[in-house]
């Protein structure tokens, strides 16, 4: 969307820019030749600025009124950190590089478990797991569970046709080109067989190209369109599920989680399968984000690769998860990742929402959290001892 305000706004920032002190000479964008180096940034506004734009300089605008204002650029570091000292600029960031949250091992299978261990385990307090997956009949319908991640194969087997394209923001990417992960984590959320929530709406939200790699801008624009769709929808009852990161923290995806929270939606993410305290991490130490941990399959013991800590909000399976492939509409496999913990989580928050009806995201998580105490081993560092537990019918 291109706008007047914004394009005076930028042009202010030109100005301050060539104003900075002579013992500090910063040029504008315009004075910079092709060879000087420039890195994507992220610039954030206040509330006031309404509207950032794209125009000839290549800016990409994630603005939403009343939530998010900003865009990300190609600037110098030296531009950047003139930008950054403007009034009403929140922060300026540069793009910090995002994978999929999960380990890369996995093997097939050819056959279905009904319902499969992980999915039997979170709707039953303790074990020994009695072999149902018993949850309302509601089952999802009329909640639209948004998937941020490396696209999904919509015409899968789990998905039954209520799988929808919504928009790609990560870099070079091809539409049927896709890496297997967010399909892997869409039918844990909500496949029919394999899933938590098994009549919800499955939207694709594409931040990581073919070999899940991206970009924290891109899921900060893929963020700003979930608040879009949401606020100017029909449907207002929205979850997102979000299982990349990266390997430090972003203050940047950090505040737009906020923001997403701020709008109503709910969103769970993956703790991480480093090790470590989470709150070295994002999406993960986002304070409003719902963080997942992961436990054994069988046992309730955090696995060797969970992050952990104060963090962290609850934990759910996550080893041996069966899921939807990629290679055919019947494909599938066996992964394990803190990444198909948090899908377990949001589509719990998608049942809790069909059954009982939306609420904050403050309050359906106090209501997320009335879940299974004191069953979970080995935790470390301040983690929550809280597991799963879906909604009784």
């Amino acid at each position: 969307m291109l706008t007047s305000s914004l394009i005076k706004i930028f042009s202010i920032v030109v100005l301050v820019a060539l104003s900075v002190s002579a013992q500090r000479e910063c040029p504008s964008i315009q004075a910079e030749d092709n060879n000087t180096e420039k890195k994507r940034f992220i610039v954030i506004f206040d509330k006031e600025v309404k509207n950032a734009a794209e125009d000839h300089y290549e800016m990409m605008d994630f603005s939403i009124d009343g939530s998010i204002q900003g865009y990300t650029s190609y600037f110098t570091t030296e531009f950047a950190e003139a930008v950054g000292k403007m009034k009403n600029v929140k922060l300026v960031e540069e793009e910090k590089k995002i994978k999929e949250n999960a380990p890369q091992r996995f093997s097939r299978r050819t056959e279905d478990d009904d319902p499969t261990p992980n999915i039997d385990h979170i709707d039953q307090a303790k074990r020994p797991l009695d072999g149902k997956f018993i949850y309302p009949d509601s089952a999802g319908e009329g909640v639209n569970i948004f998937i941020v991640d490396s696209g999904i194969l919509l015409t899968h087997d789990e998905f039954n046709g209520r799988a929808k394209f919504g928009r790609s923001f990560c870099q070079d990417c091809k539409r049927d080109d896709i890496d297997i992960h967010g399909t892997f984590v869409a039918s844990i959320a909500a496949g029919k067989t394999v899933g938590a929530a098994r009549k919800a709406n499955i939207i694709d939200v594409r931040v990581l190209n073919a070999k899940g790699d991206g970009a924290t801008a891109d899921m900060i624009e893929g963020l700003s369109f979930v608040i879009d769709q949401h606020k100017n929808g029909k449907n207002k009852n929205s979850v997102i599920n979000m299982s990349v990161g990266v390997h430090e923290v972003s203050q940047a995806l950090n505040h737009a989680v906020k923001e997403v929270t701020d709008a109503g939606i709910h969103i769970a993410v993956a703790a991480g399968n480093d090790s470590q305290d989470a709150c070295k991490e994002s999406p993960a130490s986002a304070i409003s984000a719902i963080t997942v941990g992961a436990t054994e399959s069988k046992s309730d013991a955090i696995t060797d690769f969970s992050n952990f800590g104060k963090c962290v909000a609850i934990f759910a399976p996550g080893r041996n998860f069966f899921g939807a492939g990629v290679n055919s509409n019947n494909d599938y496999l066996v992964r394990s990742g803190t990444s198909f913990s948090s899908p377990l989580v949001a589509g719990t928050l998608v049942l809790l929402i069909s059954k009982s009806g939306n609420k904050s995201p403050v309050a359906l998580t106090d209501d997320l959290k009335l879940s299974t105490k004191g069953v979970v081993t080995g935790l470390k560092k301040g983690s929550p001892n809280k597991f799963l537990r879906t909604p009784a019918p």
